[in-house]
């Protein structure tokens, strides 16, 4: 009897030493996949607002570059303008509204519409007071 006692008590022993070790094995387990899952998580977001501000860059960098291809067309656009009345000029073609004191040599005078023009090469010129002074104005004859 006093070997069945003793079996039986040290099996119970056995039994209660074993229920907490479980016991705490199992949440130990449980917070360790609860940490899991929120660095998991975390890992994510942190991935996610990287992503995103990646995108942010990449947005501002094509907005500086769009930003610089609108001044460059405009400048190349003003360049362009410029080339033109430099040809026209060399050409002899002055810009409409061009003020001189004196008209060049070889001038014919030319009545268009009841106005006098004076026809220079490929100009016409209006004849003008400005302040006291007669000056000349490149036209277009209507």
């Amino acid at each position: 009897m006093k070997k069945i006692l003793k079996i039986a008590v040290v099996t119970t022993a056995l039994a209660l030493m074993l229920i907490p070790d479980s016991t705490y094995a199992q949440f130990g387990i449980r917070r360790r996949a609860v940490r899991r899952t929120v660095v998991v998580g975390s890992t994510v977001a942190a991935a996610d607002s990287a992503q995103m501000a990646q995108a942010q860059q990449q947005t501002a960098a094509a907005q500086k570059q769009a930003a610089a291809s609108q001044q460059q067309a405009a400048a190349a656009k003003k360049e362009a303008a410029a080339a033109k009345q430099k040809a026209a000029v060399a050409a002899g073609l002055l810009p409409l509204g061009t003020v001189v004191p004196t008209l060049p040599a070889g001038c014919a005078p030319t009545a268009v519409g009841g106005v006098e023009y004076y026809h220079c090469g490929v100009n016409y010129y209006r004849a003008v007071f400005q302040g006291n002074n007669l000056v000349y104005v490149t036209a277009q004859p209507k």
